[in-house]
């Protein structure tokens, strides 16, 4: 079976995907997810979409078939999961794929807001139908996507020098998660190298490596507030954006109940997601400082220089991504006014 399924990612040749039954004449969802059960998103938000598809699904004539961390494939091959019919459901997420999806990466472009849920009702407007991102991207990519998991808060952290301002990651080794976060490393006048989270311990223990761009999410997990002992606070350095999407082709064979379902699953998926993920930020800062990491807040004075690098960022993909024929700055302004509206509707809600 994995030897099957191997062949059939990496050669593209299973065919156009469609809609499978069991023996029930109950329509077979197949998901693949590269998070594990226990990480933030997967105990949140997965489960709950899980949950909900399980106890409604079969009513609508739907049953669900869920492989997590990876047993399916890679972050990089959820796309060709979707294409080729392995999966009908999988966790799309742009940085692993941004020679196939690099206008999706908009919402890892650093200076947007350091909510998970305004980030995610953004990138989900963003994304729907209709929109140039969608119309131009997703959908000729087979990606329909039906909630979005973001995690933000992405700041600079070391292991033995202060990062009171810009400047101070001038000429460093920084450990880059590759996509966007590989720009915001070269505009701070950095060297960016590619390696998994799990190599990060001992490549700061021996120096190899002098920081990081993380979420603090991402932090504790791996025991790295250990060898980390500095950090900025608010820098707003970028994001991580996972898209939970159904293959366009599938979701077209599905009956407006079937939609229905999912759309209800979705909603509450992407809430009870982006809630824990901020609670999960706000506790590993915490771990953070008990072990002594020392937090150095953006203030009014290194503002600038930050935002100077996302300018610059921002500016650059825009740039390149046009260079080669694509609406980069209208998916940029998009995707500002998708911010601006989320946030002013989280304001409205909160009062």
């Amino acid at each position: 079976m994995a030897a099957a399924i191997a062949g059939c990612v990496a050669l593209t040749a299973c065919g156009a995907p469609g809609l499978t039954h069991n023996d029930e004449g109950q329509v077979v969802l197949t998901m693949a997810d590269s998070f594990s059960t226990t990480h933030p998103i997967g105990r949140s938000g997965t489960k709950v979409f899980r949950d909900a598809l399980r106890a409604n699904g079969p009513d609508a004539g739907m049953e669900l078939k869920y492989f997590p961390s990876g047993q399916l494939g890679k972050q990089s091959d959820m796309p060709a999961l979707l294409r080729t019919g392995v999966a009908q459901i999988a966790a799309v997420s742009p940085a692993y794929v941004s020679s196939q999806l690099p206008l999706s990466n908009v919402g890892d472009l650093p200076g947007f807001t350091q909510d998970a849920c305004v980030a995610a009702d953004a990138m989900r407007a963003l994304m729907q139908p209709g929109t140039t991102l969608f119309e131009t991207e997703l959908k000729k990519n087979d990606v329909h996507p039906l909630w979005v998991a973001v995690v933000p808060a992405y700041e600079a952290m070391s292991g033995d020098f202060p990062i009171r301002s810009a400047a101070d990651l001038h000429g460093k080794i920084i450990r880059s998660t590759g996509g966007v976060a590989d720009r915001v490393v070269d505009a701070a006048g950095a060297a960016g190298v590619s390696m998994p989270l799990g190599d990060l311990y001992e490549a700061i223990s021996r120096g190899t490596v002098a920081g990081t761009l993380a979420s603090p999410m991402s932090v504790t997990p791996y025991k790295l507030e250990e060898v980390l002992h500095y950090s900025t606070e608010g820098a707003r350095l970028g994001s991580f954006t996972a898209t939970y999407s159904i293959s366009q082709h599938v979701w077209e064979q599905l009956d407006a109940e079937q939609r229905a379902v999912l759309t209800d699953a979705s909603n509450r998926a992407q809430q009870a997601g982006c809630e824990e993920i901020n609670r999960a930020v706000v506790e590993s800062k915490q771990q953070m400082r008990d072990a002594g990491v020392q937090m150095d807040p953006v203030t009014e004075e290194t503002r600038p220089a930050w935002e100077a690098i996302t300018e610059q960022v921002q500016k650059s993909w825009v740039r390149d991504l046009a260079s080669t024929g694509l609406p980069a700055q209208k998916v940029l302004d998009e995707a500002k006014a998708a911010f601006a509206a989320a946030e002013e509707q989280q304001a409205g809600e909160a009062r």
